[in-house]
């Protein structure tokens, strides 16, 4: 099971900046040289990417991600970031779609937002002349149940609900202690009625983002083909389209666009958000 490791953005950068500095290598040897540390290759990773060597700081911030399995709003900005400038615009969507994902801080939140959009209009301005960057929006995650259940991000919605339900239990051991206090018992029915509606709304978050997996197309030559080979029919589909991920084995994986059309991508072409 990954290990889930969303800090505040001041407090991580704060917290890396204060470690020794990286040794350059590679992978798993560079963390290794690092004694451990994240920190280590945090550091390099910044150095590379201010240097301008943004393949190499994509490399490095990915080591980071791979090797200690860390999720983080942060890293996934910055690593969004290095493929941006490396003209990998795609592999900058899925980045910057995960860190959106982990209820980042407003800052990072806003960062990530204009990124994003910057990344869709490149590549709006490459495949349509119209600049549309809408077209690279898979739409159907955007449903009344969908809404519905996204109000709240999954960390406040996961904090106002266990608020509620301790509440909710207070009062309830309250009133049970001191029949007498008529207003506990009282209170605890709204208490429930709002843990409960919450409760539902916590499931349906995880059945919706269960059901509607999303992915993004990370290269510039993916083709969605009818069967499962390179000989089937297919057309070419443009970086950084966001596609629902239908079913994937380790070679390829069904996938469905925004106007109901199916077909099949090489798997190594398309990522899940």
């Amino acid at each position: 099971m990954r290990r889930y490791a969303t800090l505040s953005s001041l407090f991580l950068l704060l917290l890396l900046l204060l470690l020794p500095t990286p040794v350059v290598g590679g992978g798993d040897a560079r963390a290794a040289e690092a004694g451990g540390s994240p920190g280590t290759l945090f550091h390099e990773a910044n150095r590379l990417y201010l240097a301008g060597e943004y393949d190499d700081a994509a490399r490095a911030y990915a080591d980071l991600h791979e090797s200690y399995r860390i999720e983080d709003p942060v890293l996934y900005h910055n690593l969004g970031n290095a493929y941006f400038r490396a003209g990998a615009y795609g592999s900058a969507i899925l980045y910057y779609q995960r860190a959106l994902h982990l209820d980042p801080p407003d800052d990072v939140a806003d960062s990530l937002r204009a990124n994003l959009d910057a990344a869709r209009r490149t590549l709006s301005t490459r495949y349509r002349a119209s600049g549309d960057e809408n077209q690279f929006i898979y739409s159907e995650a955007a449903g009344f149940l969908y809404k519905a259940t996204h109000v709240l991000g999954r960390t406040p919605l996961a904090v106002v609900f266990a608020v509620l339900w301790v509440g909710f239990m207070g009062l309830l051991i309250l009133w049970r202690l001191r029949p007498d206090l008529r207003w506990a018992g009282r209170a605890a029915v709204p208490a429930a009625i709002l843990a409960l509606l919450l409760g539902l709304m916590v499931w349906g978050q995880l059945y919706t983002d269960a059901s509607q997996r999303v992915g993004v197309v990370v290269t510039d030559d993916a083709v969605l083909r009818d069967g499962r080979h390179e000989d089937a029919k297919g057309k070419a589909v443009p970086e950084g389209l966001e596609v629902r991920i239908v079913e994937q084995d380790p070679s390829w994986t069904k996938v469905e666009l925004a106007n109901g059309h199916q077909g099949w991508i090489v798997s190594e072409q398309v990522k899940q958000i």
